[in-house]
């Protein structure tokens, strides 16, 4: 599996790691396990979302497709806190990745620490 998903309903913070990239089924399958795991864990908007992506690069454009109709399904986050260190990825999340509570980081320690504070 490309990802791991886990839910902290102290801080309200849904941590997402990315491992590598998504084939397009494993992106339908993403959006499948993020929103049953969303609804399970007791989630609602106004969460934190850390995604952690410095183990990856740009997702091809078929699967950057399928997870950008996932993401359109989603509930609205507070902030997002998005780890990304390869160059063609940190453009990708800039160009799909637009909302004003979203900010780009180089390590995972600097984005967590934003987005539960």
């Amino acid at each position: 599996m490309p990802y791991s998903l886990f839910f902290d309903s102290e801080l309200h913070l849904l941590v997402v790691r990315w491992d590598r990239i998504f084939t397009t089924e494993e992106a339908v399958d993403y959006g499948h396990v993020y929103m049953r795991g969303f609804l399970n864990a007791g989630f609602r908007p106004g969460y934190r979302l850390l995604m952690d992506m410095t183990r990856c690069d740009a997702q091809p454009q078929a699967t950057l497709a399928e997870l950008e109709n996932h993401m359109r399904k989603i509930p609205k986050a507070s902030r997002i806190a998005v780890a990304a260190t390869a160059p063609l990825l940190r453009n990708q999340v800039r160009r799909v990745m637009t909302q004003p509570y979203m900010r780009l980081f180089d390590d995972t320690a600097a984005a967590r620490g934003w987005v539960v504070s």
